[in-house]
């Protein structure tokens, strides 16, 4: 680990990219704070619901579409 910690201190003291740079920290910064099952608590009740109805939808094998037959009754709007 210690080695990672090293290349990684290189690698963000030698760019000058400062997009670059925020894209870590941000990358970094909600890695820290992340606290296992807050997705799903910040979800309203609603939002809750639609997700365990997808995952209901999911199981129900003879509703799939494949992804051709798909293509090809939107086709109009891929163009």
């Amino acid at each position: 680990m210690a080695a990672i910690k090293e290349d990684l201190h290189k690698l963000i003291d030698t760019t000058n990219d400062e997009k670059l740079l925020e894209d870590i920290f941000m990358i970094l910064s909600s890695r820290r704070d992340y606290k296992a099952g807050s997705l799903w608590t910040g979800l309203t009740e609603a939002q809750k619901q639609e997700v365990l109805a997808s995952e209901s939808e999911i199981g129900n094998e003879p509703a799939w579409i494949a992804q051709e037959e798909m293509k090809r009754r939107n086709s109009k709007w891929l163009r």
